[in-house]
């Protein structure tokens, strides 16, 4: 038997509370000793913040725990859902089943705690803390049933999207947060600046709401809802006003403009959740709910700029009554449609 192969169905026995054979637990402290501390971090983040790709005519956006052979080799089931998102920093832990720790844990077990929730079916909160921080995170890829609100050392908030993650150290004298996804933030007020990054597109705060939206393979967004913040990428920066969006395409900053309504820039954290279109391109809007139902999708090249989309996709909808949606409100150009899965705009 593969060793790998081995050392995952090993987590997986643990994970369902099977109690583990001595040999078992040898192999399993082995892999713990064998595994530099520190390293789970930048295994988290390596995973979560992908920078997103160049364009494509047919891709597929998946979430980013599903992109790795060691987690799709055991997701099969719902009791191993738990391996899949412990695949992070599983080498450096071992969770109780009942959130309270074993009674001889190994020195490098004793390195992080986690704790896990389950939310629904299929849907996960996760909090990890170690010697270099925190990171918590969301699991599920689309449909979300309750948004992961979490609270910071400095009296912040931070509320992430689905299939969102965001990594802050414990001290917190820095204030600095790590963001992969999605989040809307209500930042407490403080002498100190408080920095959101996500890449190298960095927002620094002192005391303001915003949300962003920072998932790979579609454009950046960030909105300000109340205060100032100030966007910097790379030499560009710019401070926004209440009730702005600026839009970050392909790691280029687009001109900031003043948003109709702001506040539909939080839709998904509505009792009925939506995504809210303004004046969107169309290519735009189909990237979303491409990456929201991890399906494929193709859009002709002449409709990938300067079609622009107003709308309501609601997130409690199937894709399909969605595509209707935006068939209807693109009907005298495009023809929009779901084939063998993937959605397919060309040209009416």
């Amino acid at each position: 038997m593969d060793h790998q192969y081995l050392v995952r169905e090993i987590i997986a026995k643990y994970q369902r509370g099977e109690p583990l054979t001595k040999d078992e637990q040898s192999i399993l402290d082995a892999e713990l000793r064998n595994v530099a501390s520190g390293k789970v971090w930048e295994r988290i983040r390596s995973r979560i913040a992908e920078a997103g790709h160049k364009e494509a005519e047919i891709r597929v956006i998946r979430p980013w725990y599903t992109k790795w052979p060691a987690v799709t080799a055991v997701a099969s089931t719902a009791a191993t859902a738990v391996v899949c998102w412990l695949a992070f920093g599983v080498y450096h832990y071992r969770s109780h089943p009942n959130n309270t720790p074993p009674d001889n844990p190994s020195p490098a077990l004793a390195a992080v705690q986690h704790i896990w929730r389950t939310i629904s079916p299929g849907h996960y909160h996760g909090e990890w803390q170690g010697p270099d921080g925190v990171v918590a995170a969301d699991s599920v890829g689309a449909g979300q049933s309750v948004p992961y609100q979490v609270l910071l050392p400095d009296g912040s908030k931070a509320i992430l999207g689905y299939n969102s993650s965001i990594r802050y150290p414990k001290a917190f004298e820095a204030r600095k947060v790590l963001l992969a996804g999605q989040a809307y933030f209500e930042i407490a007020k403080n002498v100190r600046p408080f920095i959101t990054q996500s890449g190298k597109k960095v927002v620094e705060v002192l005391g303001t709401k915003f949300n962003w939206m920072a998932y790979p393979g579609i454009s950046d967004e960030i909105t300000l809802l109340t205060g100032k913040i100030r966007v910097s990428v790379d030499s560009f920066q710019r401070e926004l006003n209440p009730g702005e969006r600026v839009t970050i395409l392909d790691g280029s900053p687009i001109q900031p403009r003043k948003m109709g309504d702001p506040l539909a820039a939080i839709g998904w954290l509505q009792p009925h959740p939506v995504i809210k279109f303004d004046s969107t391109e169309l290519s735009v809007v189909i990237r979303r709910m491409a990456q929201y139902y991890q399906r494929g999708f193709y859009v002709d090249p002449r409709l990938q700029t300067g079609r622009l989309v107003t709308g309501t996709v609601s997130l409690e909808q199937s894709l399909e009554d969605n595509v209707g949606h935006i068939r209807e409100l693109t009907d005298d150009y495009a023809r929009v449609e779901v084939t063998h899965g993937r959605i397919e705009v060309n040209v009416k």
